[in-house]
């Protein structure tokens, strides 16, 4: 046992001595992985760091700035020392690192974040020694790190992350920068510059003169690595601001039939005479604020306006204002109003109420024509052109309401004022800021002073007649606007509500009492027609200065007083009832004209017959006579003819008897005779059957065969025809 003592001895110090050499070595040789940095430190041997520096270079004692890269480092120790292995910086696809400097050069007072001297030379903050002696400056950095993997010395920077900026659709960024250089005086926004990158390049932005404060470029939907608040990796410490501050605000979208109109916030000064400010090009609806800025947009209400769609514009420099759209519907015209255009000088001022004035004597001179014709026709009186004007004119209230009037001036196109040329049917995108459109009804339209309650009406007129009755009168005027004198309305009155209640309502009024107190109460009631075609001229010549076209004014009702109305009820009462009494004597006094003239014409019926009888019995006996005569030649021709006829078969008859005589002896011919005269006669002298059985057979026609001789005639008779019945033996026919 005693002799392996050596041995493990030897053992043990051998493992003692690697143990030592490893250390030795560790403590020399210092490995560093492929996602970390190693940190150093100088303990000894080393000039000391200044004072408020955190890291040290070229030998200074203290942490050191250079970092080790993975690998294998070789380190003066004791000298020298890895004091922390941290792992390398990693930044997300969808962020991006914001780095603070906590040692460097000071930042100029008034920065609030710290520019790049060193610019690429530190390789995105990887070489601390070359930000260091570059001039780096202390403090949240302008430049960014990307997505990726970064070696960076926790000591000399603090390494936060900022989520990319989204700007989804339908959405737009407002940015506002939190340093940079100072507006303009009067500016509320700042210039816009080129190279940022859409604010994605902070450094750009400043060295290029980025100015503090709401910017006048705006982010559209998209995605934005854009230096703002960011928070650290550990979550632990406050979030680091960052220089540009991102609001996000809704798209302005113009839905249809919907107009936008735009003020803008800032821009030059509007000049006071202007309404609206001058159109400036280019600005793409108002969604370049730059080239608006940059054009001479000024601020104030614009003349362009923003037709339906959807438009990423800076809220905070433009003010839109949703509108409808203008719709003139069939029977109206819009009459625009400009606060645009060219000032019209005294000239145009002057020639166009020369224009007017020559219009409206034409037309004056057109109605007081058409007026002296129903008024004579009404009156029966032939008045001259210039009594029927003054007739019309002469009312001083009429002139006080006229002289109240101040019409405005109508300007021709391209100037400001009211617009000589109006516009019809249509939709219209119209920019209310620049221009206002009036709508005039150019159809036929109704004022009533009525009772009932309707649309568009007054109370009925209580007037005083001459002989002091009150009257209530119902009025119905009917008024148009033609399209070519609207504008001239509307520059005289303002509007056709204007020209009802200002107007139309005191001067039909005034026209009706002076009437209704020129003439007694009954006899207005029955000179109704011809107070309303007088009433009818007095209108149409008022209105005609305010370019009013009169259709007709109508008297619907007029009203008189109770007592009155039953004065004249009885009045006409009694007339009716001796106008009907004598109505009825004259009814009695022709019915009795009528009774005599009917029993007139009765007797002349009669006297008639009577003279028509005598006529036809004197052609009758005529007539008689003609017969008398006629027949007693007739007779005498006939005597003559039957006698001659009589003679003849007396004649042949003779021969007959005798050759009867010859054959059947005289009493056969007797007997036949006898029984011819019999049958003709229809005289029954024997039954239908007879038996007998007797005779004396001397063929005397006695016995049974007389009685067959006869039967037998008598059916040879009936056969003849000789007559129509035979009479049996029963005696029936």
């Amino acid at each position: 046992m005693e002799q392996f003592i050596p041995l493990i001895v030897l053992a043990v110090l051998a493992l003692i001595l690697l143990g030592i050499v490893w250390y030795v070595i560790t403590r020399f040789l210092v490995n560093i992985g492929a996602t970390e940095v190693g940190i150093k430190e100088r303990r000894y041997l080393g000039r000391k760091m200044a004072q408020g520096r955190v890291v040290a270079t070229d030998g200074e004692i203290g942490i050191q700035a250079e970092v080790l890269k993975p690998g294998l480092h070789f380190v003066l120790y004791p000298i020298e020392r890895v004091i922390q292995k941290v792992p390398l910086v990693e930044i997300g696809a969808d962020e991006l690192g914001v780095i603070e400097a906590i040692d460097g050069e000071p930042m100029q007072t008034g920065s609030i974040f710290a520019p790049d001297r060193a610019q690429n030379v530190h390789n995105n903050f990887q070489d601390p020694i070359a930000f260091i002696k570059q001039g780096g400056v202390k403090g949240i950095q302008l430049r960014t790190l990307p997505p990726g993997k970064w070696a960076i010395h926790p000591y000399l920077f603090n390494v936060s992350v900022a989520k990319a900026t989204v700007i989804p659709p339908g959405k737009i960024g407002v940015v506002t920068s939190a340093d940079g250089a100072q507006l303009e005086a009067g500016r509320l926004h700042a210039s816009a510059i080129k190279g940022h990158k859409n604010f994605q390049d902070a450094e750009s932005f400043i060295y290029n003169g980025g100015q503090k404060g709401p910017q006048v470029e705006t982010l559209t939907p998209g995605t934005y690595r854009i230096h703002t608040q960011s928070i650290s990796l550990d979550g632990r410490s406050e979030p680091r601001p960052g220089l540009f501050n991102i609001r996000l605000f809704d798209a302005t979208v113009i839905s249809e039939n919907q107009i936008g109109l735009v003020e803008a916030l800032d821009g030059a000064r509007l000049d006071p005479r202007d309404y609206v400010a001058q159109a400036v090009t280019g600005h793409d609806n108002f969604q370049d604020s730059n080239t608006f800025i940059t054009g001479g947009g000024q601020r104030g209400p614009q003349k362009d306006i923003l037709l339906p769609g959807t438009y990423y514009i800076n809220p905070l420099m433009f003010k839109v204002i949703m509108e409808s759209a203008k719709e003139v519907r069939p029977g109206e015209v819009a009459v625009i109003v400009s606060n645009v255009g060219k000032d019209p000088g005294e000239e145009i001022r002057q020639a166009m109420a020369a224009k007017i004035r020559e219009r409206l004597e034409r037309e004056e001179e057109e109605q007081v024509s058409i007026a002296a014709e129903k008024l004579d026709k009404v009156d029966g009186d032939n008045l001259s052109i210039e009594q029927i004007k003054a007739e019309l004119v002469s009312d001083p209230a009429d002139k006080r309401l006229d002289s109240g009037a101040h019409e405005a001036y109508v300007v021709p196109e391209g100037y400001r004022g009211i617009q000589e040329t109006v516009v019809g049917p249509g939709r219209y995108y119209v920019n209310t800021l620049a221009t206002t459109p009036i709508v005039i009804p150019t159809t036929n339209m109704t004022v009533e002073w009525t009772a009932e309650e309707v649309g568009n009406s007054f109370d009925p007129f209580a007037v005083i007649s001459k002989d002091g009755f009150t009257m209530q009168l119902e009025v119905r005027v009917v008024f148009r606007v033609k399209p070519e004198d609207a504008p001239f309305m509307v520059a005289k009155i303002g509007s056709t509500e204007k020209l009802v209640q200002n107007v139309m309502h005191p001067l039909i009024d005034s026209i009706f009492r002076n009437q209704a107190s020129e003439s007694s109460a009954m006899a207005y009631l029955q000179n109704r027609h011809e107070e309303q075609e007088r009433a009818e001229a007095r209108v149409r010549m008022h209105l005609l200065k305010y370019h009013v076209d009169v259709v007709n004014v109508l008297i619907c009702h007029i009203h008189l007083p109770e007592e009155l109305m039953k004065t004249q009820t009885e009045k006409i009462l009694a007339e009716q009832k001796q106008n009907m009494f004598n109505a009825q004597r004259e009814a009695e006094v022709k019915r009795i004209e009528l009774e005599k003239t009917k029993s007139q014409a009765d007797n002349q019926r009669s006297l008639m017959e009577a003279t028509v009888g005598v006529e036809i019995s004197a052609k009758r006996s005529e007539q008689r006579k003609r017969e008398a005569d006629g027949e007693a030649y007739y007779i005498s021709e006939t005597g003559k003819s039957e006698a001659e006829k009589v003679r003849l078969m007396g004649e042949a008859q003779g021969v007959a008897y005798k050759e009867q005589v010859a054959a059947l002896g005289a009493n056969g011919v007797a007997l036949v005779e006898t029984l011819k005269v019999i049958g003709e006669k229809g005289v029954r002298i024997t039954p239908d059957i007879m038996a007998s059985g007797g005779g004396n057979g001397n063929g005397d026609g006695g016995g049974i065969g007389t009685l067959l001789l006869l039967n037998l005639f008598r059916d040879q008779m009936a056969k003849n025809g000789d007559r129509s019945e035979v009479i049996g033996s029963n005696g029936n026919k």
